[in-house]
Parts: C-alpha cells; sequence; structure tokens
C-alpha cells in the first residue's frame, strides 16, 4: 500500500487524537512538565472607562477615572490609558514618563486616599482632544487649594489614549 494512502491518513489522524485524549485525563503537572500557571491581566477594554465616544462627557469620566486610578492605586488603568510615548510636565518644568505616571499609581495604593471631584473643561476636534481639569483638594495643613492641569487624548482602537499633559 502506497505511503499516501487514505489509510495511512486516517492512522496518523487516529493516532494523533488517541494522543490528545490520553493527555486530557493527565493532572496539569504531566500534560505541561516545567509550566506555572500564568493569570493573565485584565483587558484594557476591561479595565479602560466603559462606553467611551467622541464626546465630552467620555472626556470627564476619563479624567475622573484616571484621578481615582492615581488615587487608589490602579495602574493597569493608567498603562491601556497612557500612550508609549507618554510625557507630562510639571509646574517645575520637570518631564514625567508614561512609567513615572505608572509608578506613582502603584505607590499610591497603600492605603487608598479619597478621590477628590474634578472640574473638567473639554474640547474635542475629530480624534483628539483636550482637557484642562481644576481638582479642588486640601494641602498638607488642611488649607483649601486648586490644582490645575492640561491632559491631551487621541482616539484610536476604539477608545481614547492620553499623549502628553501638563501641570499648570
Amino acid at each position: 500500500m502506497p505511503s499516501s494512502s487514505p489509510f495511512r491518513a486516517l492512522s496518523v489522524a487516529l493516532l494523533v487524537v488517541s494522543c490528545v485524549v490520553g493527555l486530557a485525563g493527565l493532572p496539569a503537572e504531566a500534560q505541561a512538565p516545567n509550566q506555572a500557571e500564568v493569570i493573565p491581566e485584565p483587558s484594557c477594554s476591561a479595565v479602560s472607562t466603559p462606553d467611551q465616544k467622541k464626546d465630552e462627557d467620555t472626556i470627564r469620566r476619563i479624567e475622573q477615572g484616571w484621578l481615582t486610578a492615581e488615587y487608589q492605586g490602579n495602574p493597569r488603568f493608567l498603562d491601556c490609558l497612557l500612550e508609549p510615548d507618554y510625557r507630562t510636565s510639571g509646574r517645575d518644568g520637570k518631564i514625567r514618563t508614561r512609567q513615572s505616571v505608572i509608578d506613582y499609581a502603584t505607590q499610591a495604593s497603600k492605603p487608598p486616599r479619597a478621590v477628590p471631584l474634578l472640574e473638567s473643561i473639554v474640547f474635542v476636534h475629530g480624534d483628539v482632544a483636550a482637557a484642562h481639569s481644576i481638582m479642588r483638594t486640601t494641602d498638607k495643613e488642611g488649607k483649601p487649594k486648586e490644582v490645575h492641569f492640561v491632559d491631551s487624548y487621541i482616539f484610536h482602537d476604539g477608545r481614547w489614549h492620553a499623549f502628553g499633559g501638563a501641570d499648570l
């Protein structure tokens, strides 16, 4: 019988199926030796602000979500929001990178802090948007203070991403 016969193909297929079925009944260690169980991070669509549209309300919700992520320690939210080349400038002129913003949120999680509400003035122009936000909070001595900042966004892959900012 030639090696390319349908009977040979069928026997190879049956052999493969029997091997797979045989492995299914084995414990996980026997099926995939030396592989640690990996728990995947939630997808960006699962941690991002829901129902994103190209409108002012969505940008306001994202701004509040960003502040919440920083105050309560949710670096995954920022990892999904910030573009890889994201930069922001402080009032002192220092530039902070995407990673430094994410690191700040990681440290902020201990303990989580109350999140102040923002007032945001938003401009949307097609696939780009800018938000000037005002945070009313208190300083270390408990005196009221306002913090102003601007964030710039671009819309792609079905959601908004921040690409730059500045503390005013």
